[in-house]
């Protein structure tokens, strides 16, 4: 047992739930996982595979960021975002509906995007040009029927965390590609998991993270971005007390960065 993980095993085995998590040093290489590739329901963090897949069909100029939308009343969802109250919006760019779909996980704009880029393709995308294997969309957000259909959108922590590292790296699509994408996820507004406690050590916009919750789901996969010992570090929970989960990521990711900086 590496003895530096000892206190982060002892407290996912102590989770009721399913509980995942990845960790990576990205000067050092340094990893620990924890079920990494446990299968969860995606909940919000498919948002990150799907922008992807967009920013590989900008690249290839099959679609342009400034593209209009229309916003039809059947893909409109409830829960997250703002769409579904602005009744007198017709349409936005595609830009404009991933920003919406990132950064206040905007459930109508994420089911817009998926019509436009077709759930086959989006797949064949993450499984052949990605080379993941539990990443998968089914359903649109908020599509209880499918769930109760057994037809969900799925991913693992691990699989969470390698693409935000390729991001990182420059190399998930292309470097111009990975930045923005990393400009957009470091622009999310919801900082109540492994952010929570960092936002007073680190400079605004130094975490790219998406957060992503059902009942009993709770998710967070994060780039925490420092200048010297960048990591990503992914927590997932389903089955779990969303509460007393979300606790121990708070708690989890102020020790890991404190371990982190001691070490600069």
């Amino acid at each position: 047992m590496n003895n530096r993980w000892e206190w982060l095993e002892t407290a996912m085995a102590g989770v009721s739930g399913t509980a995942s998590c990845w960790f990576r040093d990205l000067e050092t290489g340094e990893t620990f996982g924890w079920q990494e590739e446990a299968v969860h329901s995606s909940a919000s963090i498919i948002k990150i595979f799907l922008m992807a897949f967009l920013f590989r069909k900008f690249r290839d100029g099959e679609l342009h960021p400034e593209d209009r939308m229309e916003i039809r009343p059947e893909l409109i969802a409830p829960s997250a975002g703002v769409l579904s109250y602005l009744r007198d919006l017709r349409e936005l760019s595609v830009r404009d509906l991933i920003e919406l779909m990132i950064i206040v996980s905007d459930n109508s704009a994420t089911n817009v995007l998926i019509d436009l880029a077709g759930m086959d393709e989006v797949n064949a995308f993450l499984a052949e040009e990605l080379g993941l294997r539990q990443t998968r969309v089914r359903r649109k957000m908020m599509d209880l029927d499918a769930i109760a259909r057994g037809q969900d959108n799925t991913t693992s922590a691990m699989e969470a965390g390698i693409v935000l590292e390729r991001m990182r790296q420059g190399t998930l699509i292309g470097p111009e590609e990975s930045r923005e994408m990393l400009r957009v996820l470091k622009n999310q507004q919801d900082s109540s998991l492994i952010p929570w406690y960092l936002r007073e050590e680190l400079p605004e916009h130094s975490i790219a993270h998406k957060t992503g919750g059902l009942d009993h789901v709770v998710h967070d996969a994060a780039l925490v971005d420092l200048p010297e010992r960048p990591y990503i570090l992914c927590f997932f929970g389903s089955g779990v007390s969303v509460p007393v989960y979300g606790r121990l990521m708070q708690d989890a990711s102020l020790r890991i960065y404190r371990e982190q900086t001691e070490k600069e």
